[in-house]
């Protein structure tokens, strides 16, 4: 059977394929309503140390009974720095990524503090002297207040200090703290950031040494007094978020690494069995009014990042799984969302600096959740190895076949098939990434034989069929798994990654660059066996363009902004050079017709469209809408810091340079080869252009625009070096090539 009848089959199959996985891997439950009435009370138990493992294998009663009962999700630790402890509940105190001086720790007023020189002050007094306010018997206060603002005024994010106790206080509910995690004679005390109001002050609280007890055999030398917090929580009769904190778990991990392995377990398992009593004591005394919630904030080691749980149990409402607007997964929630969700449990309106939105409870089994977890946490632990080897074989890839065409070497079917599997390992990591992710070996190996194998198969056809192909391949399958809800590219390791936290659906710049290069590289390769051009093409290219456009900006599908304005840039240099539009004053208004016509689709599907939580795009035209210019400063200048930052230190910066360099010396190097180009292959030199262009403006337009450069370029420099390859090889063999638009490559 011939290739163009085999391939359409192929394609069409492929495509049923992802339907049918797609629907498996995405079907849930529509998100339940939140309770907002009755709650009188949230007590919030943090335990930092605690992880999901603990509560999946914990072989303890309580903590057992609760999983089974509660709304259960698995919670990054993403924030405004890097992944310290302090900065970890600063982020999940103020609802945005925030950050806090580790040494700078939170005090009843007549403790002594041990400010500069041989003498202790009374942290009120000290608090008095900095911020010229007298705080009460009873609270707590935070003398580093001024330097927590100072050092997150250093950020690209709007924080504001004390946000989730001000808005509760505006509501008239009450805030309470109680433990800490204090190292020994060491104050360790970060709970408080949640409580504190914008002053640095925490209303009531039990936060000293009275919360913790001697014991010689425990790390530091104390343990939790576990009776006298769970006693002042019981009594606390106001309305309010009582927040207590653990720190058992964590002096162990601060002091574990001088401990026997052997006698560090058996501690810990000690210190989970007073935890799982502790919650024990906390549930049946819950009740319909109050909010038990669970949560853990890692062991604050320095760049240590991954999932960490939150728990929700409110008497009489089913057990389900946590998702909210920020990640529109099932079972992944933000750390940022925890604020916004206690908020607007407890009916209190959530402020506009918080960049998190309100978590949901929506049916699912454990199992699930679980692989969910497992599914998540292994994609995270390959993927620098999987992306780095991706990219240092497309560094080897161009420079052997630059070398290859400049010394007309042979070798022409091997590296053509190389070449192109190259262009097709982006569509090969959308579909087998999720079927594979739990071994390196089954992966490369499915990666590398699927690779070859499909490239082989390609390499049969004459070059614009080759082309067009692989363009199909590049889109086309990214386009329909994100028309569906994207349950492919979520665990694909060229996509996004919910551990990091900087997307969490619709189509991240990576694929945002496939689907820009390979739907114009497409485009061209369609229109290059078309002798004449029709009105009906013009228009059938400036509707798939224009689909596509809607595709990247409408909340519900792409939702990427910056792919949209980078897309709009290519996609409209592709169809002015595909049909010759000659540019004067009439084109320029079209132009910028069209433009506004964009930015107005833009606002209206990412604002007006009913039923949708606002994106980051949304929101950014809402703080435009309001006059709130500070926060668009912010945006933009955090979109630029990372770009610098990419393009200086990525390794898709490297490639992408690489590829510009690569392109250059074969616009000279053979003599004629780009004339050739121009001549043989005009639409496809065309497209090429139109690629460049769109790759160059997502730099400018998109806050990791480097990694969409990056991919959008393959689209250009391996098609080149195929052509360049496959011309070398048929001048060999003394075929004429000067019929221009005409594909004479051996087939």
């Amino acid at each position: 059977m011939k290739l163009r009848k085999i391939f359409p089959a192929l394609l069409l199959g492929l495509l049923i394929w992802m339907m049918i996985s797609g629907i498996r891997f995405v079907t849930v439950s529509a998100p339940s309503p939140p309770t907002k009435v009755g709650i009188r009370q949230v007590w919030w138990v943090n335990i930092p140390g605690l992880t999901l493992k603990d509560l999946r294998h914990s072989g303890l009663p309580h903590v057992e009974k609760l999983m089974k009962l509660a709304s259960v999700g698995a919670m990054n630790m993403k924030t405004g720095g890097r992944e310290t402890l302090s900065n970890s509940y600063a982020t999940l105190a103020t609802g945005t990524r925030a950050v806090a001086p580790a040494a700078e720790v939170f005090y009843h007023p007549e403790e002594p503090v041990m400010e500069d020189g041989p003498f202790s002050t009374p942290a009120g007094t000290l608090y008095a002297r900095r911020m010229g306010e007298t705080a009460s018997a009873g609270s707590i206060v935070y003398p580093g207040i001024m330097k927590f603002v100072t050092e997150n005024e250093k950020t690209t994010f709007t924080v504001r200090p004390g946000g989730f106790a001000e808005a509760l206080k505006t509501a008239g509910y009450s805030t309470l703290v109680l433990g800490n995690l204090d190292e020994g004679a060491k104050p360790v005390r970060y709970a408080p950031l949640i409580t504190m109001d914008g002053k640095g002050i925490t209303e009531e609280g039990r936060v000293g040494r009275e919360t913790l007890l001697q014991d010689p055999a425990r790390p530091f030398g104390v343990k939790t007094r576990y009776f006298l917090l769970r006693n002042t929580l019981l009594s606390w009769e106001k309305p309010g978020v009582a927040v207590v904190e653990l720190g058992d778990l964590h002096r162990l991990e601060q002091a574990g690494d001088k401990m026997s392995p052997l006698y560090r377990q058996r501690v810990r398992a000690r210190v989970l069995g007073e935890i799982d009593r502790f919650l024990g004591e906390m549930l049946p005394r819950a009740g319909k009014d109050r909010l038990l919630v669970l949560t853990a904030t890692g062991g604050g080691a320095p760049g240590k990042e991954g999932l960490f749980p939150v728990v929700m149990y409110r008497k009489g409402e089913p057990p389900g799984l946590l998702t909210s607007a920020t990640t529109r997964r099932t079972g992944v929630v933000g750390n940022i969302d925890l604020a916004a969700t206690l908020l607007e449990q407890l009916g209190v309106q959530v402020p506009r600096e918080m960049l998190g939105r309100p978590m949901n409870s929506v049916s699912g089994t454990g199992e699930g959740f679980w692989r969910t977890v497992d599914r998540v946490e292994s994609i995270y632990s390959l993927r620098p190895s999987v992306l780095y080897s991706y990219i240092l074989l497309q560094i080897l890839v161009l420079l052997t076949g630059l070398s290859l065409i400049l010394k007309n070497g042979k070798g022409r079917g091997w590296m053509e098939s190389i070449l192109l599997a190259v262009m097709l390992t982006p569509f090969l990591f959308l579909v087998i990434s999720g079927m594979t992710a739990h071994s390196w070996w089954l992966f490369s190996g499915a990666l590398v034989l699927g690779g070859l194998g499909l490239a082989y198969m390609l390499t049969r056809a004459d070059t614009v069929p080759l082309f067009l192909w692989a363009g199909l391949l590049g889109f086309l399958p990214v386009v329909v798994d994100g028309l569906m809800g994207g349950p492919l590219i979520q665990q694909s390791f060229l996509g996004y990654d919910p551990i990091k936290g900087a997307r969490y659906y619709g189509i991240g710049n990576e694929y945002m660059g496939v689907v820009l290069g390979s739907s114009i590289l497409a485009s061209a390769a369609w229109l290059e066996r078309r002798p004449t051009l029709s009105r009906r093409q013009k228009l059938a290219v400036g509707l798939f363009f224009f689909a596509l456009l809607v595709f990247f900006a409408a909340p519900f599908w792409g939702t990427n902004a910056g792919g949209a304005m980078a897309s709009a840039v290519g996609f409209g240099v592709a169809y002015f050079r595909f049909f010759q539009t000659r540019w004067n004053r009439k084109l320029f208004f079209k132009v910028a017709g069209m433009a506004g016509i964009g930015l107005l689709t833009l606002l209206a599907l990412n604002s007006w469209v009913p039923g949708h939580t606002p994106t980051h795009i949304g929101r950014a035209f809402s703080h435009l809408e309001g006059g709130n210019f500070e926060e668009i400063a912010h945006i933009l200048n955090r979109k630029l810091e990372m770009n610098l930052k990419l393009v200086r230190a990525s390794s898709w910066g490297k490639v992408f340079l690489l590829s510009l360099l690569t392109m250059a010396i074969l616009s000279f190097r053979p003599a004629g080869g780009m004339k050739m180009l121009m001549e043989h292959y005009p639409q496809l030199f065309n497209g090429f252009t139109a690629i460049l262009s769109g790759s160059l403006a997502a730099l400018a337009f998109n806050d990791s625009g480097i990694v969409s450069a990056a991919t959008a370029i393959v689209y250009v420099v391996m098609p080149i070096m195929i052509i360049g390859i496959r011309e070398r090889s048929t001048s060999r063999h003394g075929n004429s090539t000067d019929s221009p638009a005409v594909d004479k490559s051996e087939g």
